[in-house]
C-alpha cells in the first residue's frame, strides 16, 4: 500500500488499532472520516458519506487508497468502487490481512483470494450486461478467475494445515506452553522479548504469525509463543484467526494464556469460552508482572537432597544450578543441598539423585 490512505468510519470512531496498522503500511499520516450513519446495503457507506468522500478527497486519477472500517461483501466493493473511480477500495480486514501478509502466506493468500472474489463479482457483472449490450469478453474472464479462486482455497488449505503443525511441534520438551494475546497498542512483543531474549519489531500488531522462543520462569523452562495483535476492542475476530491458523493452535496446546495489556476482558472471555488454558490478565506488560502470574500457574516442588563426595554428585549440583532455583547447598559430612524445580520434574531427578547414590526428600511447604 504505497498511496494516501483514508480510513473511513461508520460507527463514530476507528476501530482500535486500524489506524496504527494502515499508517505503518502508506507510512505517512493516515486520513479519517468519522461520521455515525446506518449500513448501506449497496455500497456499505451510506449514501451521503459516499459523496462526502467525493467531494471531499477523490478526483484525479491517481486516487487514494480508501479502507472501509467494516466487513464488505464482493457486491457492495465493486458497486463502491464504481461510484469512486481511480480509488483502491479496501476493507478493515483486507487491510490487516495485506498488512500480515508482508511476512505471513496464509493472510497473502486469503487478501488474494478476496481481491479474485471481488474481481470476479465484477466480471460476472459485466457478462450480465453483455447479455444485453452485445460481447465484451468478460465471459472467459469470469472463467478464469473461477479457477484462480479455486487455486487459491487449495494453497490456503495446505499453508493453514502447515502453520498449525508448526506450532504443535515446535517446543516439546518444556514443562509448559505459555501463548501472550494482546491489542495492536499493546507491548506484548515487548514483554515477548523480555522473556525470551529475542528481538522483536517495533511496527504495530506484528509478528504476522506466531513466533516461539523458550524461556525460564524459575525453575520452570517453558515455550512462549508471541501473538499478531488484535484490532478493535472485542474478542478474537474470525477474519483474523482464519489467516493466523497458528493462533487457534497455539491456544489449543496452551497451559497459561496471558492477556496483556488494554481492552483484556472481551479477549480473555472469548478464550476461556473455547479454551482450556489457565487464562489470566497482565495489565502491566512487565517481566516481573508475567513471572508473578505464571508462577501461580505452574507448580514447584521444593527438594533436599543429600548427595555422596563423588564427580556425578558434583556434576548433579552443578545442573541444579541451570535446571531449578537452588536456595542452599552445605558441604558437611555430605552435600545436601535444597532446590526448588517443576513439579512435573520431581520423577526425573528421584532417578538422576539415586543414580548419585543421593538421597532426596520432598520439603513440606510452611
Amino acid at each position: 500500500m504505497s498511496s494516501p490512505a483514508i480510513v473511513v468510519s461508520q460507527s463514530g470512531q476507528p476501530t482500535h488499532g486500524l489506524v496504527d496498522i494502515i499508517g505503518a503500511q502508506v507510512g505517512r499520516p493516515v486520513s479519517t472520516h468519522v461520521t455515525d450513519r446506518p449500513e448501506d446495503a449497496e455500497y456499505y457507506l451510506s449514501p451521503a458519506t459516499v459523496t462526502e468522500l467525493a467531494n471531499r478527497y477523490l478526483g484525479g486519477d491517481d486516487g487514494p487508497t480508501l479502507v472501509v472500517d467494516g466487513l464488505l461483501h464482493p457486491g457492495q466493493a465493486v458497486d463502491l468502487g464504481s461510484r469512486l473511480e481511480s480509488t483502491r477500495i479496501l476493507d478493515r480486514r483486507g487491510a490487516v490481512w495485506e498488512w500480515l501478509g508482508e511476512a505471513n502466506p496464509v493472510a497473502a493468500a486469503r487478501a488474494s483470494l478476496r481481491q479474485s472474489r471481488i474481481a470476479r463479482r465484477d466480471a460476472a457483472t459485466a457478462q450480465r450486461t453483455e447479455s444485453t449490450s452485445g460481447p465484451t469478453g468478460e465471459d472467459g474472464r469470469h472463467a478464469e478467475l473461477e479457477r484462480q479462486c479455486q487455486s487459491l482455497h487449495a494453497e490456503l488449505d495446505r499453508r493453514g494445515a502447515a502453520a498449525r503443525d508448526r506450532v504443535r511441534t515446535q517446543y516439546g520438551q518444556v514443562d509448559g506452553n505459555v501463548v501472550l494475546v494482546g491489542r495492536v497498542a499493546a507491548e506484548r512483543s515487548q514483554l515477548w522479548g523480555e522473556l525470551t531474549g529475542e528481538a522483536v519489531s517495533q511496527e504495530p500488531g506484528r509478528p504476522a504469525q506466531p513466533a516461539t522462543a523458550a524461556a525460564t520462569v524459575g525453575p520452570h523452562e517453558l515455550a512462549v509463543t508471541d501473538t499478531p495483535g488484535v484490532p478493535g476492542t472485542d474478542g478474537l475476530p474470525e477474519w483474523l484467526t482464519e489467516v493466523v491458523p497458528g493462533l487457534l493452535a497455539a491456544l489449543a496446546e496452551a497451559d497459561c494464556v496471558l492477556v496483556v495489556g488494554p481492552h483484556r476482558g472481551p479477549l480473555r472471555d472469548a478464550i476461556t469460552d473455547r479454551f482450556d488454558a489457565d487464562c489470566r490478565a497482565v495489565g502491566t506488560a512487565t517481566a516481573d508482572a508475567a513471572r508473578a502470574a505464571l508462577g501461580a500457574v505452574f507448580e514447584t516442588v521444593e527438594l533436599a537432597l543429600e548427595l555422596p563426595y563423588t564427580d556425578a554428585a558434583h556434576a548433579l549440583v552443578s545442573a541444579l544450578h541451570d535446571e531449578g532455583v537452588v536456595h542452599e547447598v552445605a558441604y558437611e559430612q555430605a552435600i545436601y543441598v535444597r532446590v526448588e524445580v517443576s513439579r512435573s520434574a520431581v520423577e526425573e531427578f528421584e532417578r538422576r539423585v539415586s543414580d548419585a547414590d543421593g538421597r532426596l526428600t520432598t520439603v513440606e511447604a510452611g
